[in-house]
């Protein structure tokens, strides 16, 4: 009870404090109550994460009442071509689980590198990163954790120091395609950027990243590794893995959609050229006919894919947190603090670089990375015309996934991760637990590590960069 009554008496203190700094910093009657409602949002969100999507219909409602916002530009700063395209990726990747199609993916996985000991682990950590490249974090992570169980039980080793590494390769894959992360998905849309891009700026960065990670975990995970190698296979075991991962025809259908949706993904850009459509309206189209398609075949199943397989919550969460942010734009705020970071960086490309990679990064790791990204996104186009806001779309989306490394809490992934965990001991299994500071001590040079590698690629090649 006293720790609600310090929560509740931290997140009042604080929304009072923003809204006295607002007011004394001169800002309009209007941004002063954007600012507010904002703080009540993000501070009611921290404070009671259970409580967030209240949270955020309060938050959006003040806006409403004292008419800082209309119900014309609260859709337009809802984002629904971000939401449209998220609740048609989870509709396909729910009909692909249904069909057992990852399961079929992580048995074959095992019995390939199986017979293989001193590449398992590694072979575990660079399928968490492609898998979240190409569906998203939370399914890869899923995905990824039941293959690492399964191994783990297999080789008799806990799977947390694993299952830590997995999450940080998760996360930097989340950000190698535009359908990693919700946060690739909403600056593709607010940039202009198609997945082709993705793939020349964002996924050769990544696989560094990832690289270097394998590598670290090389030695941090040098007893797991030793155990491995020392495990004798049993006939018995070989034989059922063989058998769960060989191919049969009832995967044929969930093989030809996911390459089907992929390859669609892949090519919307020089799709839409070819048709004169305009930028990324395929990006949502090729998402949209995976779904429909998904429930023409599960049609006796749709209904329930739609209700149980789409993360609702989330999705509602998203869409207020949206329209609540593009309130700093709608009110000049914006304008203001690109303003200051112009005059704080002197318009160098590189200190604004780190200025907003820092913010974006310290938001993430402290709560959330949409709303990091969210945060950036207008003043971001504030500086449109100003400078070459090319790379500054590309830090932006590095801090929000790299950082997400550096605590539990810093990305959905983890704290998924976390839980896992958690149910398994709970189960009598033998998982080892980890406390926020132990994460932070191997998380934060983590991220610190990576973001200093990613920033260096983008920045030696900013030369060639096109001009946004």
């Amino acid at each position: 009870m006293a720790s609600v009554r310090a929560r509740i008496f931290g997140l009042l203190s604080s929304i009072a404090l923003i809204a006295a700094l607002a007011f004394i910093l001169g800002l309009t009657p209007k941004q002063i109550i954007s600012v507010t409602a904002l703080s009540i949002f993000i501070g009611g969100s921290f404070a009671f994460w259970e409580f967030r999507v209240a949270f955020a219909f309060t938050g959006v409602a003040l806006l409403l009442f004292t008419d800082v916002i209309d119900i014309a530009h609260f859709v337009m700063f809802s984002n629904i071509d971000v939401i449209a395209f998220l609740i048609s990726m989870m509709v396909v990747i729910g009909f692909l689980e249904e069909r057992k199609f990852f399961e079929w993916m992580t048995a074959r996985m095992i019995y390939t590198f199986i017979n293989r000991p001193t590449y398992v682990i590694t072979a575990i950590l660079l399928i968490s990163f492609i898998l979240a490249s190409l569906v998203d974090e939370v399914t890869s992570i899923l995905i990824t954790l039941a293959l690492t169980m399964r191994v783990c039980r297999y080789y008799n080793i806990d799977p947390l120091p694993i299952a830590i590494f997995e999450v940080f390769t998760t996360n930097i894959g989340s950000s190698a395609t535009v359908v990693g992360n919700p946060i690739g998905v909403l600056i593709a849309f607010r940039a202009g950027l198609t997945f082709f891009d993705f793939i020349r700026w964002s996924f050769p960065i990544a696989l560094i990243s990832v690289i270097v990670i394998v590598m670290i975990a090389e030695l941090y995970l040098r007893k797991e590794k030793e155990t491995v190698t020392a495990k004798k296979h049993k006939e018995e075991e070989l034989r059922e893995l063989w058998k769960s991962s060989r191919y049969d025809k009832t995967l044929n259908t969930p093989v030809a959609l996911f390459l089907g949706v992929i390859i669609g993904l892949v090519l919307h850009h020089h799709i839409e050229s070819a048709l004169n459509l305009p930028t990324n309206s395929l990006l949502l189209g090729t998402a949209m006919i995976g779904a429909g398609v998904s429930l023409f075949i599960e049609h006796e199943k749709a209904v329930e894919i739609v209700e149980r397989r789409v993360d609702w919550w989330t999705l509602v969460y998203f869409l207020l947190l949206f329209s609540s942010v593009g309130t700093l734009q709608y009110t000049g705020i914006s304008n203001l603090i690109a303003e200051k970071v112009e005059q704080i960086t002197r318009g160098n490309i590189v200190y604004v670089m780190l200025l907003i990679g820092g913010i974006v990064g310290s938001i993430t790791s402290a709560m959330d990375n949409v709303l990091a990204v969210s945060i950036a996104i207008p003043i971001v186009n504030s500086l449109v015309g100003t400078i070459n806001t090319f790379p500054i779309w590309w830090i932006s989306l590095i801090a929000g996934t790299y950082w997400g490394n550096a605590t539990v809490i810093g990305s959905t992934a983890n704290i998924v991760m976390a839980g896992y965990m958690e149910k398994a001991r709970k189960r009598g299994e033998e998982v080892g637990k980890i406390s926020m500071l132990q994460w932070i001590k191997i998380g934060v040079p983590i991220s610190a590590l990576t973001f200093a590698i990613a920033f260096f690629l983008l920045y030696v090649q900013m030369g060639i960069m096109p001009v946004k």
